[in-house]
């Protein structure tokens, strides 16, 4: 199908976005495309699905829609407006307004694993929002975010605060954060359900030793249903070469890499029953199966990414001699130190020309 993005503008007026937001996805749209003509000369050695078209996550409900002001928050708060932003993020843009105060989905970034969206509250004109904390629902991070064709629905989630960079405007800003760790397939394409209920303010009361509870605004922002629709920029390798690691040798047998994340899978049938030598010294004093394979990505300017915080989702499996199962490890890690368990760093899929696992070299170009 032959693109032709300014011919969208006609579908835009239609969706109720500001003329900012339709000028800002037609950018990106173009921008993309560019990208990918660019590239299109190019030979990589690897598994890849290169999107037909950029990411947009699709609005399928539009009943208390509002029209969106909200910049993107993950954008301009934490990752920046960077190549790596783009190849993971998607345009969202759906407001819910209660009782005069709205929410706003400005953005997402994601993969197949992880999905990140920022939020933004913006209460009514002339409320002052004083610098402190504030949460959703009865106990930190309360929603309801379903996944409805996903086999376990969503496996994990979490919702965070982010710094107020102006304590006297009426604007509050979130991550929201929903981890996929059950191997239940990929975000990419699956239909989601966000409701978000009762704002309010918490801190401690160091007089009377309790934590605080005061109603902002109480009620739900239900978001209907969309789809989610992200980027095809992971990296997806088999490359079945043999590593030295756990003092044995195994296959590296799969490698994924994300603008979020890396995933390496180890088998071999010398890995099974590794608890049996591998001593207790993960930091969570476990069987430090996992912990200390070094994985590092190289980028086309000689720079050396090292990707060393160890995410949820990883494992190893017939660490028992006796279990039954195939000895593998799976490792997923992300490129930065989380704050407050969210990532702070994006990576260019794009720019990187190899990656080491163990000290095994794998071209990626």
């Amino acid at each position: 199908m032959q693109e032709n993005f300014e011919g969208y503008r006609e579908e835009l007026d239609q969706v109720k976005l500001t003329e900012e937001s339709k000028r800002a996805l037609v950018r990106s749209l173009q921008n993309r495309k560019e990208s990918e003509m660019r590239k299109s000369g190019r030979k990589p050695v690897r598994i890849r699905r290169v999107a037909a078209v950029a990411a947009v996550v699709c609005l399928l409900a539009t009943g208390a829609v509002a029209a969106v002001t909200a910049s993107p928050t993950l954008r301009d708060r934490i990752f920046g407006d960077s190549a790596a932003y783009e190849q993971s993020s998607a345009f969202i843009g759906r407001s819910v307004e209660n009782r005069g105060w709205t929410v706003t989905i400005t953005d997402c970034v994601g993969d197949d694993i992880d999905l990140y969206m920022g939020l933004e509250v913006t209460a009514p004109e002339g409320t002052v929002l004083e610098e402190g904390s504030y949460q959703f629902g009865d106990r930190p991070g309360d929603i309801a975010l379903l996944f409805p064709d996903m086999e376990n629905g969503r496996q994990q989630w979490g919702i965070r605060q982010l710094p107020d960079d102006d304590a006297t405007d009426n604007k509050l800003n979130f991550i929201l954060h929903s981890g996929n760790f059950l191997d239940e397939g990929s975000y990419n394409g699956q239909r989601m359900r966000l409701k978000i209920y009762d704002l309010r303010k918490v801190w401690y009361d160091a007089e009377r030793q309790e934590r605080v509870e005061e109603p902002v605004c109480n009620g739900t922002w239900d978001f209907g249903e969309m789809t989610v629709d992200l980027p095809h920029s992971t990296i997806r390798l088999e490359p079945n070469v043999s590593v030295h690691t756990l003092d044995v040798e195994a296959a590296i047998t799969e490698i994924a890499i994300s603008p979020i994340s890396v995933q390496v899978c180890i088998e071999g049938n010398a890995l099974k029953g590794h608890h049996g030598w591998v001593p207790k010294n993960a930091p969570d004093g476990y069987y430090g199966c996992i912990e200390y394979q070094e994985i590092v990505l190289y980028g086309e300017d000689g720079s050396a990414i090292a990707a060393e915080q160890l995410q949820a989702g990883s494992g190893c499996w017939g660490g028992g001699a006796d279990s039954g199962e195939d000895g593998r490890l799976l490792i997923r890690r992300t490129y930065s130190r989380s704050v407050n368990d969210m990532i702070t760093k994006l990576v260019d899929v794009d720019s990187l020309t190899a990656v080491s696992v163990c000290g095994v070299m794998i071209p990626l170009k």
